[in-house]
């Protein structure tokens, strides 16, 4: 190849390789009109001198130490020189603490890396396949929640009936891809999207008892307007303290900010009303359903 092709290859200018030539670092071939043809092998040796220049030796000792690069050493034994000795081993020693000090900092990096990055959950919008995980974070978070309990208040029956529950709000939103999980399942957000003008939308299978009740006051208070609806969103014990549950309610949340429009929620656990505050919610309204309380919510004016 010639000049400006290796300098096109490794990156370093012409110039600089005519200096190595100058020095002794590269020996390009000969061709039989007398130009220079530079071989393949020299990509590699022209990073190797560029290595050990960057690493602070000087030319006059990388022509001694350049045969070395070699495989196997191609160097031709003779006296060095005390001198040349001393500051090879010198410059070895300075590499030896430098590389010392870049591993370090390497694993300082990785370490932080590795921090950052479990700490960062990932999100996905749930398919029929998260369904185990989706019921299985649904019974385990709310086996205390104030108002599942209210629906369910059974103890012998609530993993059965809540899984029940869980799976049919599942089942009605997962295929309108309004149904977020965290960390494969850790925590899940399940949205009802806003009708269309057609009146398409999620379709819920008919409640009984309690939670039909509950259904009919709460969803009757609930706006005429289009807005995104957040049914359900929990977080499997094992995972509280990681702020998953807010990170899987973004997801909603940036949909209907894009929409234009406003998000609702209702809870019945008061100390879930300034967590909600806190993302971006209000109370729009305080009622009661029987003996339990019910703050409905909304992003938008009240």
């Amino acid at each position: 190849m010639r000049i400006g092709q290796l300098s096109a290859r490794t990156g370093i200018p012409a110039r600089l390789l005519r200096y190595y030539e100058e020095q002794g670092l590269l020996t390009p071939a000969r061709l039989a009109n007398g130009y220079r043809d530079y071989g393949e092998h020299l990509v590699d040796r022209v990073q190797q001198i560029r290595g050990l220049l960057e690493a602070g030796l000087p030319t006059r000792l990388i022509k001694n130490v350049l045969p070395c690069l070699d495989s196997p050493c191609s160097i031709t034994i003779s006296e060095p020189g005390p001198d040349v000795v001393a500051q090879l081993r010198h410059e070895r020693d300075r590499m030896d603490a430098r590389i010392a000090c870049l591993s370090r900092n390497r694993d300082a990096i990785d370490a932080y890396l590795s921090k950052v990055t479990s700490a960062v959950p990932e999100i996905a919008v749930a398919t029929p396949a998260d369904r185990a995980a989706a019921v299985a974070t649904f019974v385990a978070a709310f086996a205390k929640d104030p108002a599942v309990r209210w629906f369910l208040p059974d103890d012998a029956a609530y993993p059965a009936d809540a899984a029940a529950m869980a799976g049919s709000l599942f089942d009605a939103r997962v295929g309108h891809g309004t149904v977020w999980i965290a960390d494969g399942g850790a925590a899940i957000a399940m949205w009802d999207p806003p009708r269309s003008p057609a009146g398409d939308g999620v379709e819920h299978a008919p409640q009984t008892g309690r939670f039909a009740r509950y259904q009919a006051v709460v969803h009757g208070r609930m706006p005429k307007i289009p807005h995104w609806y957040l049914g359900v969103l929990a977080t499997h014990p094992d995972h509280w303290g990681r702020r998953l549950g807010r990170s899987v309610m973004a997801a909603g949340l940036q949909r209907a900010a894009a929409d234009g429009l406003p998000a609702y929620l209702e809870t019945s656990n008061p100390n879930n009303v300034d967590v909600y505050r806190s993302a971006g919610f209000d109370v729009a309204e305080h009622l009661m359903v029987d003996e339990l309380p019910v703050w409905i919510m909304t992003t938008g004016p009240r």
